[in-house]
């Protein structure tokens, strides 16, 4: 199963350059099970994308996908006119909420492309669309079981876990702690998943101060449900219009020091499951790029890192290009974008003019990438790395500078 975010953003979309990294699109999810099947969650502005790259996708073949909607409030279905797969004869697409009735569902989807609001007549749509309303008692979609709760926001909301590949995924958006019932719901419905993408629109301080009422959370309910539930790994959701990119790291950031396999939803991102690992991290590129000179090189290089209390790593790679401020290198498996890696390795004459020097220090890795092509040593590594410095260099003693120091 993997998950991937075409729209992240709450409220109304930002098309704004403060905001390139996270996105600026409203709410919209693709889940793909391993059968291909396709769900969709909510259908905010982020829709319109996930629209193109489908047609991309499949050419002339039909588009059959299930989407199941959180609520009806306008980040969460203003795609809607702008999804061309709707406008297709031979597509089918089914519709879910939770107490709506079929007709009443329909209306409301379809209520924003009526006059005056919308100058395309609803009969452009060629696909055929259907509309089931949902009782909250779990329902089997082609391998998945899809179980549903109510959350705490005004007009009303639900949340979504989906379980299938062997894998458990939760999302609860727009969803206001301090409702018991509701408290409880979305604890029900995290328990043991592997991945949670919460509401966190707000700081701690705007929820007790001038946002009390208005239907959201924060990275800090995020990270206390995420601890209570047993949640692997936290992505925080729905960020606020007013939450530029530098701001969303912040939040991210605070919550990591509480919680630490947390990631900030961004456009682009996916998530494969039962394993959780993060594919397309656009939010991690594109901040500071280095701009000084890089040292091509090819030269061995060590890793440690920590998957939990007492779980020490090991790994043996090669850099490939190195400077002041960061590294690209290759190792055999993709490490775990969110943990600090130590590293070791021989820099030579050519760079150092002293000599072969070995130096030590902490990298914060910034992007992954498969690597094509042949690459160095008997194991040819697989990912390549890109990592940013994030201590002081230390020089290693002679004698004792090995990076290539078996296990």
């Amino acid at each position: 199963m993997r998950i991937r975010f075409w729209g992240v953003r709450g409220s109304t979309p930002t098309p704004e350059r403060r905001n390139a990294r996270y996105g600026g699109n409203t709410c919209c999810l693709e889940v793909r099970l391993a059968n291909d099947t396709l769900i969709c969650l909510d259908c905010g502005s982020g829709l319109r994308g996930l629209g193109r790259g489908l047609l991309g996708e499949v050419g002339d073949r039909p588009i059959h996908a299930y989407i199941f909607l959180t609520h009806f409030h306008w980040d969460h279905i203003q795609g809607i006119p702008f999804f061309l797969p709707f406008y297709r004869k031979g597509n089918i697409f089914l519709f879910h909420s939770v107490r709506r009735r079929g007709s009443e569902l329909k209306d409301t989807i379809e209520g924003q492309m009526s006059n005056p609001y919308f100058p395309v007549n609803m009969n452009a749509m060629q696909s055929d669309r259907h509309f089931l309303d949902l009782d909250e008692k779990p329902i089997e979609v082609n391998g998945a079981r899809i179980s549903s709760a109510a959350l705490n926001h005004p007009q009303g909301c639900v949340g979504y876990r989906i379980e299938a590949d062997g894998g458990v995924f939760v999302l609860a958006t727009d969803n206001e702690p301090g409702s018991p019932v509701h408290d409880q719901n979305v604890r029900e419905l995290a328990r043991g998943a592997d991945v949670l993408v919460y509401d966190a629109q707000y700081t701690p301080e705007q929820l007790e101060g001038e946002k009390r009422g208005w239907g959201h959370s924060t990275w800090a309910e995020g990270v206390k449900i995420a601890r209570e539930t047993g949640v692997k790994r936290l992505v925080l959701f729905h960020h606020d219009p007013d939450s530029d990119d530098a701001f969303v790291d912040h939040l991210v950031a605070q919550a990591r020091n509480e919680f630490p396999n947390v990631t900030g939803a961004a456009e682009g991102l996916a998530i494969d499951l039962p394993g959780g690992e993060l594919l397309n991290v656009p939010f991690l590129e594109g901040a500071d790029r280095r701009t000084e000179h890089r040292y091509q090189l090819e030269v061995p290089v060590r890793l440690e890192w920590q998957e939990g209390p007492e779980k020490p790593q090991e790994a043996q790679g090669f850099a490939r290009d190195v400077s002041r401020s960061g590294i690209y290198f290759v190792v055999p498996e993709k490490i775990d974008a969110q943990k600090p890696v130590d590293l070791e390795l021989v820099l030579p004459d050519a760079i150092t003019h002293r000599g072969d020097v070995g130096f030590r220090f902490s990298v914060q890795p910034l992007r992954q990438e498969a690597v094509n092509g042949k690459a160095v040593g008997e194991q040819p590594p697989k990912t390549g790395v890109a990592a940013k410095l994030t201590s002081p260099v230390e020089t290693i003693p002679e004698g004792k500078k090995n990076p290539e120091k078996s296990k």
